[in-house]
């Protein structure tokens, strides 16, 4: 309790320090014209704001960079000078001295030299570095879950990524002040009304706890490295799985250069790194269906022989549905089909035609078309949130997670190749997808996979026809039965009505028999007659 206590107030005056209450009674006009190379003073003023949100994050630790950094990633919701702000938010933290860090030890079992060393065994008692040859313990890499060392371990060089101790309690606690402050970031941040900020947080929730435990991160790189098995110039660190738990990753050191450190080499050699990265990434995205979901320039190592990929805490999975409307959504931009492209995007969204102006919206869809055929050298992946922020759509957090990343990679490709234009490179990965979809084999393969369940459909087919059959001639049976009833029942009454008829035609004959004067007795005498002649009809006719 009174942990939380204290946890308050520290927010409660960075919040004070950077102004970022005033917030709450401002609103982020997302809708105005101005060059964005020459701003205005508006632009200043929201940057401003923007500004003192990343620093306040940055200040308040890792639950809340976390938090900037994922909201970054949804510029559907977030207005687009705080997701270019939160974006620059830095991960990198003061390092923590390796006699703290060694924490992440405890417990810590595996095999030297043919001994066996006890989860038991006490940290008085074992050296940790003398696992390795050797151990810089100055980290290379500070974040603020884990921090990262070089070592040499059998003669290879390697990384140790450690997490930094007592994580858990502080996240945990963060997370339920944020639950408590749910209205107030609502306002501060910006958020669309869309927004569903309690499904973000369990969200958000479960992505720590799977960044937490580094156990997660070493199957998603055995994961990438089986989907790109095939393929020679992309790279990915090989786990030391004896030395590995779920607070000790050793993995490969993956030597290269970052890209914003590239020099010395050709545009030519630029060009064919950017092809590299574009055509990997599509790759994960639209056959794989799993991709690194923050792949930043320092994320991305350049080699002499291609590319690695490293820090895979991060990553993204699509489902096959979601896959198949973005891939639609594509083929439709690369065929420049408008109408297309339009139902890919509604079906994305899950929004009905009849709640947005269906005339205004293609047409920007139609610009967005045209942009991405016939410009080179600009951002595009940006272009549908920004297009669901003006109309209000709440894109799903799959797609927007991997409209960041995709943002990302293409700011990565335009540093390495100014002209570089993603939709180039997405063609070939669109026809590949596509004639595998619609393949013979694809089709064979997926009558295998159902075959079973086809099997015993046709097998109670006959039973099932049998019931139908049974259940249609039970029906028509019942009707029948009814209808011979009704027809009874009018039978029973029309007969009645003809009798009470015959009866009243009786009883006037004889009255007018008996009693009439002039004609009326020789009428009564006929009626009566007729009367019993008809009677004797209708009794013949009824038995």
């Amino acid at each position: 309790m009174f942990r939380k206590i204290r946890r308050y107030i520290t927010i409660f005056r960075v919040f004070s320090k950077y102004n970022l209450f005033s917030l709450v009674y401002s609103e982020v006009n997302q809708y105005y014209v101005s060059n964005r190379k020459n701003p205005c003073a508006l632009d200043t003023r929201n940057r401003e704001k923007a500004v003192n949100l990343r620093k306040a994050l940055e200040e308040l630790g890792p639950t809340f960079i976390k938090l900037g950094q994922i909201l970054s990633k949804r510029p559907d919701i977030v207005p687009a000078i705080y997701v270019e702000e939160l974006g620059n938010l830095q991960d990198n933290v003061n390092p923590l001295g390796f006699d703290e860090m060694k924490v992440a030890f405890e417990g810590f079992s595996c095999s030297i030299d043919g001994t066996e060393t006890n989860e038991g065994t006490e940290l008085s008692n074992f050296d940790v570095l003398s696992i390795f040859d050797e151990f810089n313990t100055e980290p290379i890499a500070c974040a603020s879950i884990a921090q990262v060392y070089e070592a040499k371990l059998d003669g290879k060089r390697v990384a140790v990524k450690i997490t930094r101790p007592k994580l858990v309690e502080t996240i945990n606690l963060d997370l339920a002040i944020l639950d408590d402050l749910k209205p107030l970031i609502v306002r501060i941040i910006g958020l669309g009304k869309n927004f569903d900020i309690a499904a973000f947080l369990f969200e958000f929730r479960e992505l720590l706890n799977r960044e937490l435990d580094l156990s997660n991160e070493a199957r998603n790189i055995k994961r990438f490295e089986a989907n790109f098995a095939d393929v020679e110039e992309v790279h990915v660190p090989y786990i030391f799985d004896e030395y590995s738990n779920e607070n000790v990753l050793v993995m490969d050191y993956m030597e290269g250069v970052t890209i914003r450190k590239l020099s010395g080499v050709t545009p030519e050699k630029k060009k064919w790194y950017a092809d590299i990265i574009s055509k990997s990434y599509l790759k994960q995205v639209y056959i794989d269906g799993f991709y690194h979901a923050d792949p930043h320039s320092s994320n991305i190592i350049l080699q002499e022989n291609g590319i690695a990929y490293i820090d895979f805490g991060a990553v993204g999975i699509i489902d096959d549905e979601l896959r198949r409307n973005m891939l639609n959504l594509f083929y439709g931009i690369y065929k420049q089909r408008l109408d297309v492209v339009f139902e890919s995007f509604m079906k994305i969204t899950g929004v009905n035609k009849e709640d947005i102006n269906v005339r205004r919206f293609k047409l920007d869809l139609d610009d967005i078309i045209s942009k991405q055929n016939y410009s080179s050298g600009e951002r595009q992946s940006d272009n549908y949130a920004t297009l669901a922020l003006k109309y209000d759509l709440s894109l799903p957090s799959e797609f927007s997670t991997l409209e960041r990343a995709l943002i990302l990679i293409e700011a990565n490709c335009l540093e390495l190749d100014p002209k570089f234009n993603l939709l180039e490179n997405a063609k070939p990965v669109i026809i590949k997808v596509l004639m595998k979809r619609y393949s013979p084999f694809e089709a064979f393969e997926y009558l295998q996979l159902e075959g079973d369940r086809y099997l015993e459909i046709i097998k109670e087919l006959p039973q099932g026809v049998n019931d139908v059959i049974e259940t249609i001639r039970g029906y028509k049976i019942e009707r029948f039965e009814k209808k011979t009833d009704e027809i009874r029942k009018y039978r029973t009454i029309d007969s009645i009505s003809k009798y009470t008829f015959l009866l009243g035609i009786l009883l006037a004959s004889s009255y007018f028999a008996i009693s009439g004067e002039g004609y009326l007795p020789l009428m009564g005498i006929m009626g009566f007659m007729s009367a019993i002649f008809l009677f004797a009809v209708m009794f013949v006719k009824s038995s």
